[in-house]
């Protein structure tokens, strides 16, 4: 399967893969994530598209797109106590229920990772939620390790 590079015309059929991305994250938190019908937000996608230190990423069968990532190249800020650094951001990453366990997501990540070294990025980092135990399994087999653990206490 061929990885292809997200142009603004491809807006469209990002949306239905976005959706379930977001309504997976949904059905686990509904106290964190709401019901929308539009998830991925236009501007958002075009800013990612026209910016050179960001990639979507994309794999599309016949019919569909059915695997993305979202990456961008970020900073650390340049401060006394932080040591400055550029990195690569994951901000989205998915693969359709139906086409998974496939290869499809090591391609992907694969083609995050060669992005990163192009952009001259020292590391790769993401958020993953707690409940997406595949994710993290995943993740982890990719060589990826935590780094922070955030934590919450509802009242």
């Amino acid at each position: 399967m061929k990885i292809k590079i997200a142009r603004l015309e491809d807006y469209e059929a990002l949306m239905p893969i976005h959706k379930e991305v977001h309504d997976y994250h949904l059905d686990a938190r509904p106290d964190i994530y709401k019901l929308a019908d539009t998830t991925f937000d236009w501007n958002y996608f075009k800013s990612l598209v026209e910016n050179k230190d960001a990639r979507i990423f994309y794999i599309k069968n016949e019919d569909e797109i059915i695997a993305f990532a979202i990456c961008r190249k970020q900073s650390a800020p340049d401060r006394k106590t932080v040591v400055p650094r550029d990195y690569v951001y994951v901000e989205d990453f998915g693969v359709k229920k139906e086409f998974r366990r496939q290869g499809l997501a090591k391609l992907l990540f694969e083609k995050v990772v060669k992005f990163a070294k192009e952009t001259g990025a020292s590391g790769i980092e993401l958020g993953v939620w707690e409940f997406n135990e595949p994710a993290i399994r995943f993740y982890e087999s990719m060589g990826m390790q935590t780094q922070v653990r955030r934590m919450e206490l509802k009242l």
